[in-house]
């Protein structure tokens, strides 16, 4: 009997697990699921960590100092912010008899191609390739963002047309993060002997995959309609479909700008893409909307990227820190990688403890808390943890992995809420996608600014030294403390002073456009998902995505995984 009493409960774990995988393969199929595991699994959760935390040690293998690579790896984010562009061209212009298979056989093609330049290429410690290797990430980049934007758009849609349960959120998620933790453990056992070209190597198979199962037709999708339909469809809604198209040439102008030009000339062009941007935005979108999405993108803006100079800092040798905390490669990529991801779901559930504060309250709250995550980054620089007795390794992964995690986590949900119940009637997922790619945005334009700063600063570092971090200390305070902080009175201005568990509380505030391509698109990063757009009007009362359970938890559950920009 107590044989039987112990086994129970795994009998029962067996059977709700039977249940949901019959669940699963009734309303996705087989072919589908496989493809949705090949995505989460081997894409989005290995590939993308892998790519990731190779970057780093990759850069800096080619003598690349801080700021430099810091620019770099800002450009080679870029197709993130052009998500959208891309789920509403995948929707109207199909390539191909399918909208969707084209653009996933050409980013795959892409993607193969700057993996194998990246492991092939002869090493050799030249600046002079910087741009060159940038934009094979990004090509890389590119290939990861078009199937995650794709993907999370077919099951999005199958989850609406077969009104399935949350069962593929769970699986999604858990892929991830699964994917990311397998890969984060052989960074760990690779990079520092092997270096950063073994596990880009590896992303090389499972790009070929991706080619042959999307080639197979894996993905379903209809055959495309008449280009008089498509052409109609376009038109319907001409502002939001010219402010995805304005947003993905405005990255690529900043991109550009950033590699061609000087220090004055990316400014310019980081800040004029930004303002045009913005007062486009505010004749496209409704006008509570617009203003909301315009305090978020400034609030991703002020947070100045340093990362650049914090990586060489912590992983600098003798020669570059003298007494500092010379991680290993395995230590700062990899350990704080998965303490992160913790750190990321303790801020998702702690948000929901938050139902009942107002948005601004929300808002206050998460900035505080990652102002204050910082002060971890001040107190070792200054090195006061170790005068307290607690090593670098401890203080860090506590305070930047494991903190700055939960307070990012914190800040994009409130953000991915308020947008969800401000999106218009029938256009949420095109506006998901906008405001995705105004985030991702923002936090490029962040790191630019941040990049120049700590140029004008006079820091200067490479891994081999020497180096000169005269001025970080300052610069933390500043632009990671002082500047966030200085944005919060802006929320009397443009947040609404809604609660957060208030459904209804902007039933009133959106016009009903009538234009709905890509699908939702939470706002951290990179990840969204176009709806098939569809022209059948049998549903007399359609529920939105963003007044739909299915809708949150689609959001919050992509938004729960590995930061995209991390």
């Amino acid at each position: 009997m107590e044989v039987r009493n112990l086994l129970s409960p795994c009998f029962a774990l067996g059977k709700d697990l039977h249940v949901f995988v019959l669940s699963l393969r009734s309303a996705f199929g087989d072919r589908f699921l496989g493809y949705l595991l090949l995505n989460y699994l081997l894409l989005k959760g290995a590939t993308m960590t892998l790519l990731q935390t190779s970057m780093l040690p990759y850069f800096q293998h080619m003598g690349v100092k801080g700021v430099e690579y810091q620019l770099a790896s800002t450009v080679s984010m870029m197709p993130w912010s052009m998500k959208g562009f891309i789920g509403v061209l995948s929707d109207i212009v199909p390539l191909g008899r399918f909208h969707k298979r084209g653009y996933l056989l050409l980013s795959v093609v892409l993607g193969i191609f700057g993996i194998t330049m990246l492991s092939f290429r002869p090493e050799s410690r030249d600046e002079s390739s910087l741009w060159f290797v940038a934009a094979l990430f990004g090509a890389a980049y590119a290939f990861l963002a078009t199937f995650d934007l794709l993907c999370e758009g077919k099951y999005s849609e199958i989850m609406r047309e077969e009104q399935a349960g949350s069962e593929v959120l769970s699986l999604v998620w858990s892929c991830m993060q699964l994917g990311s933790l397998i890969a984060a453990l052989c960074v760990a056992r690779v990079v520092d002997t092997e270096g950063p070209r073994p596990l880009i190597s590896a992303c090389l198979p499972f790009a070929i995959l991706a080619f042959w199962r999307t080639w197979e037709g894996d993905l379903p999708e209809q055959p495309a309609r008449s280009w008089r339909s498509l052409w109609a469809k376009a038109m319907s809604e001409p502002d939001l479909f010219l402010l995805a198209s304005a947003m993905a040439l405005g990255s690529l102008m900043v991109a550009v700008a950033t590699a061609m030009l000087g220090e004055r000339g990316r400014v310019f062009t980081a800040l004029f893409v930004s303002m045009m941007m913005v007062l486009y935005s505010f004749r496209t979108l409704p006008r509570v909307l617009a203003r909301s999405n315009l305090y978020m993108f400034i609030t991703s803006i002020a947070y100045l990227d340093l990362s650049g100079p914090l990586a060489y800092w912590y992983t600098g040798t003798e020669n570059c820190v003298k007494n500092g905390p010379h991680f290993s490669y395995a230590y700062y990529l990899a350990v704080s990688n998965v303490v992160g991801s913790v750190g990321s779901i303790l801020g998702a559930v702690l948000f929901q403890y938050m139902q009942d504060w107002t948005f601004r309250q929300a808002f206050w709250v998460t900035t505080t808390i990652q102002v204050v995550a910082s002060l971890f980054d001040l107190l070792i620089i200054s090195r006061y943890n170790l005068e307290l007795g607690v090593s670098d390794r401890a203080a860090y992964l506590f305070g930047d992995a494991a903190c700055q995690s939960l307070a990012q986590q914190m800040a994009l949900m409130p953000q991915a809420l308020l947008t969800a119940r401000l999106c218009p009637r029938g256009a949420e997922a095109t506006v998901f996608a906008i405001l995705a790619g105004f985030q991702n945005f923002g936090a490029n334009i962040g790191s630019i600014l941040g990049a120049q700063l700590s140029d004008y600063a006079g820091i200067k570092c490479s891994r081999a030294g020497p180096c000169n971090f005269e001025w970080l200390k300052t610069l933390i305070l500043v632009c990671h403390m002082l500047v966030p902080l200085a944005c919060l009175p802006l929320t009397w201005i443009l947040v609404p002073a809604a609660v957060i568990s208030d459904e209804g509380a902007f039933e009133m505030s959106s016009p009903p456009p009538s234009f709905a391509s890509p699908g939702p698109s939470p706002l951290s990063s990179p990840a969204s998902s176009p709806r098939t757009y569809r022209d059948d009007t049998d549903d007399p009362s359609p529920v939105t995505l963003a007044e739909s359970a299915a809708g949150r938890l689609i959001l919050l559950a992509v938004l729960m995984r590995f930061h995209e920009h991390g």
